[in-house]
């Protein structure tokens, strides 16, 4: 297959295609802020019996006591706040505590209570300082607290107002009952809707309030205050944005339910399925094997298809429609083009290959076109469905597959079976059987808990995509962090490494590590390496069902590798364990390297680009903030990334998140941090000179 390189080795110019106790303060917001995310990932995963609704449901009160847990910083004066934020942080804990299809409108009530208590405090606290608000005037900080403190207010009660307007709501998803738990019903999502809408009016008020809050905090000048309400700002401001970011969701939900459930008169919706061989990994997941459809009314999926993925299936556009692919000169070469849009996306953003591939499917006026959306699974992604359904029976080939033997049956039958790919035709056989499977264990609320915990959680890694035709819908599903999405590289550091396997099924066997080391230099500007190890061992492969030469393709792996980077990037040089020279290729959002590499079976490889950066590091008040955001390739397991950042000569560290693993003041301050990347990542780090 060609690879799309040229034979001239040379470089390839770029192409354009398109600090009294500051410590103690600061202490103490390192520990608030290191609380927030933590109580959003541990909500996160207590969130497996619910589904979409119910996930916005407890991501709007951990927003509500996240802003309002911040605010004490600007009212720690105040008594009854700090007893009224105490109360609601030992709720908000024990709700965090507590299994996902535990919870209970009860705990609802005390959280909203909570939260209520809390605004009537900040606003009772706001009332009391109004004899000094004349004299704030001449002292910043004590400006900046006196205005926060009043924006505190608004938010504070926004987040009542979003409560207590999906207090019906969740009154009908328990049957009234105080202690019933609280697990959606999908086919009752016409009530649900019903119920939003009178919910409406308090979801205006409160979008009002945030608007509100946002032009007093507006006021504030930055670059006069001292770190402490510096950070305060800044934190209020961030969670602030969440809350708005909720409401504007909640304000739509009626709409996006009646689109994405197929309710009402919205008429049937229907989906594309794309089932992704990660084994094969590409880009936005991996090859696409098997393809389906489905159609759901009325929040149920009343039908759906697979099909194998191959010549004719499913059935193409016009080949004369090929020039309208944006396929970039360094990608694969097809013998029939229009297969790019399908099989063979370069994006690593899902979002991108799913609407190349809604319009291959759609142009080529097949079952159920046009689909209304897009849903991306991999092997990772059916074997989390298959932990959580059991053993499922195969009809017509007598076979029950598990988590234990799903992937050795899918690779034996591809071996030894007569035909061109009955591998193809039993994948499609046993997506299926899970679908029937769901389908019959849908009325067991147990098993309805274990399923959407095995969603949620292949969701959350990028193991199951989703991609809708409502551009409302994939605004959720991104705020959710559920699309896939490939965030931009503008105004902060960006790593993102997307393999391509040429021609072999071995990315179960092989094993990649990410090092990332930043210099920074006092003007913002920096001079980075990235380091990319693969470990591809017989250990592993030999007993990987994928990795067979004889039916499964060449045993040494090819990859075709891109390293997005800042958009302002420049490469200045590259190790030589390449097979072509690294192109540069220039996008509206990143500057892309691009090379083509092996890996021999049974050995290491090891990559190493380095390069300049610009436009990382921002002002912040009188101090500086760098930001780095590692996203996660999807259809990728879990793998190991270490950064290393050297401030600026004379730079000293104010906060940093998440906690480094190692921190070293040598000639000048060095932090280290060893990271999982199972979901995407950031690193803050706030310093002076």
């Amino acid at each position: 297959m060609s690879t799309g390189f040229t034979e001239d080795t040379r470089p390839i110019q770029p192409v354009n295609a398109d600090s009294a106790n500051v410590n103690a303060t600061r202490s103490r917001l390192r520990r608030r802020k290191k609380r927030g995310p933590r109580w959003i990932r541990k909500t996160r995963r207590a969130l497996s019996a619910l589904r979409l609704f119910t996930v916005l449901i407890v991501l709007v009160a951990v927003a509500a006591v996240i802003v309002v847990g911040t605010l004490v910083v600007a009212a720690d004066a105040q008594t009854k706040v700090q007893a009224s934020y105490a109360n609601l942080t030992r709720v908000l804990n024990t709700i965090s505590a507590t299994p996902g299809n535990q919870l209970t409108l009860n705990d609802f009530n005390r959280l909203r209570t909570s939260v209520r208590e809390l605004a009537a405090s900040l606003r009772s606290a706001s009332g009391q300082i109004a004899f000094i608000r004349s004299l704030a005037q001449f002292n910043p900080e004590l400006s900046a607290t006196v205005t926060a403190l009043d924006a505190s207010v608004q938010f504070a009660s926004a987040a009542e107002e979003m409560l207590n307007g999906l207090q019906p709501t969740l009154f009908f998803l328990v049957s009234g009952r105080a202690e019933g738990v609280v697990v959606s019903s999908v086919s009752s999502a016409e009530r649900i809707i019903e119920l939003l809408e009178l919910g409406r009016g308090q979801f205006l008020s409160a979008q009002q309030r945030l608007i509100d809050g946002q032009t007093i905090i507006s006021q504030i000048q930055l670059n006069q205050l001292n770190v402490a309400a510096l950070l305060a700002v800044d934190e209020l401001n961030r969670y602030a944005l969440q809350l708005e970011q909720i409401n504007n969701i909640l304000l739509q939900l009626p709409n996006l339910l009646q689109t994405a459930f197929g309710l009402g008169t919205s008429g049937d919706s229907s989906y594309l399925v794309l089932s992704q061989n990660n084994d094969e990994l590409r880009p936005s997941g991996g090859f696409i094997s098997t393809f389906g459809w489905l159609v759901v009314r009325n929040g149920r999926i009343v039908d759906y298809n697979y099909r194998p993925s191959g010549s004719g299936e499913p059935n193409p556009p016009s080949r004369a429609l090929a020039d309208q692919i944006p396929a970039p000169s360094w990608w694969i070469r097809y013998r029939d083009p229009i297969y790019m849009a399908w099989d063979g996306s370069w994006y690593a953003d899902f979002p991108s290959t799913a609407r190349m591939a809604s319009w291959f499917y759609n142009s080529g006026s097949n079952p159920r076109s046009p689909v209304d959306g897009v849903i991306a699974i991999d092997i990772d992604g059916f074997l989390y469905l298959l932990e959580a359904l059991g053993d499922v029976s195969v009809p017509n080939y007598g076979v029950v597959v598990n988590t234990n033997n799903f992937r050795n049956v899918v690779y034996d039958i591809r071996a030894y079976s007569p035909g061109l790919e009955p591998h193809k035709d039993f994948i499609a056989a046993v997506y299926a059987a899970i679908f029937d499977r769901w389908q019959t264990l849908s009325v067991d609320s147990e098993a309805t808990t274990r399923i959407f915990g095995a969603l949620l959680r292949a969701l959350q890694e990028k193991h199951i995509m989703l991609f809708f035709a409502d551009e409302r819908l994939n605004e959720a599903v991104n705020l959710l962090g559920w699309s896939g999405q490939q965030m931009s590289g503008i105004g902060h550091d960006y790593l993102m490494v997307a393999d391509a396997n040429l021609g072999n099924k071995s990315n179960s066997s092989i094993f990649r590590q990410i090092t990332y080391d930043l210099d920074l230099q006092r003007d913002g500007t920096g001079r980075a390496r990235t380091t990319i190890t693969y470990d591809y061992p017989e250990r592993a492969a030999a007993n990987d069902p994928a990795v067979d030469p004889e039916f499964h393709g060449q045993i040494d792996y090819f990859n075709l590798l891109q390293v997005f980077t800042p958009l302002n990037t420049s490469l200045t040089s590259a190790n030589e364990n390449t097979l072509r020279a690294p192109i540069v290729y220039l996008t509206p959002t990143h500057t892309n390297i691009v090379t083509l590499m092996t890996v021999p079976y049974n050995s290491a490889e090891r990559l190493q680009l380095t390069y300049d950066t610009s436009g990382t590091v921002e002002a912040f008040g009188n101090n500086w903030r760098y930001r780095l955001l590692l996203q996660k390739q999807p259809g990728t397991r879990a793998e190991p990334v270490n950064v290393q950042i050297t401030l600026p000569p004379g730079a000293q560290v104010i906060r940093v998140n998440p906690a480094p693993a190692a921190q070293y003041a040598l000639e000048r301050q060095l932090l280290e941090f060893r990271l999982t990347l199972s979901v995407d990542r950031w690193i803050e780090i706030i310093y002076r000179m």
